[in-house]
């Protein structure tokens, strides 16, 4: 019996990230060396807009995402320009479900002002939006927060910090999402 072609799925939610998500894709695909399926603009997530914050709830968006996963996605991951925030925090740049299958980012805070390293010819949002988009990918293959402050995995807690990660993973990050994704790609049941 032959295993299924699994892939990474992203799902965008409204907005101008349409425009990025080749660029994210391209990232996506040379970290997990897995296929990427795009899938149609959903529009903005009205179910999770909290009208007194005036933000949206990661959580639901999350939940919405795990559960309309398609075949053959082995993760799946939401891209939106709007405003996130989780119960526990004000705002997040994204969320995952740890060692899980979904995760979400938004692209809303990370347009402000940073002052690290870009990659050439990559404008700051679109390497942001990658970086934070390969992390959250990161937490859902079972990767904690690393304390190497160049590492994908690294906590962002401002623009700054998402600035001045480099753009894959340090070697210990490597090794654990790798054996981490072997043990989903081969003891998934097919």
């Amino acid at each position: 019996m032959s295993r299924p072609d699994y892939s990474i799925v992203i799902v965008p939610f409204g907005g101008d990230i349409l425009d990025y998500l080749a660029d994210v894709a391209e990232s996506i695909h040379e970290q997990f060396g897995l296929p990427i399926r795009i899938e149609e603009d959903r529009g903005i997530p009205e179910f999770a807009l909290d009208p007194v914050r005036r933000q949206y709830n990661s959580n639901m968006i999350l939940k919405e995402l795990i559960s309309s996963c398609p075949p053959g996605g082995l993760k799946i991951l939401g891209v939106t320009a709007v405003d996130l925030f989780s119960p526990i925090f004000s705002y997040v740049f994204g969320e995952a479900q740890f060692n899980g299958r979904g995760a979400v980012v938004s692209s809303y805070r990370l347009r402000g002002a940073g002052s690290g390293p870009e990659r050439q010819g990559c404008p700051p949002l679109v390497s942001r939006l990658e970086k934070e988009c390969l992390h959250e990918l990161g937490h859902t293959f079972g990767l904690r927060h690393c304390a190497d402050p160049d590492c994908l995995m690294h906590y962002s807690v401002g623009v700054e910090c998402a600035d001045r990660k480099f753009a894959f993973f340090c070697p210990a990050c490597r090794d654990l999402m790798l054996w981490h994704m072997a043990s989903d790609l081969f003891l998934k049941p097919a």
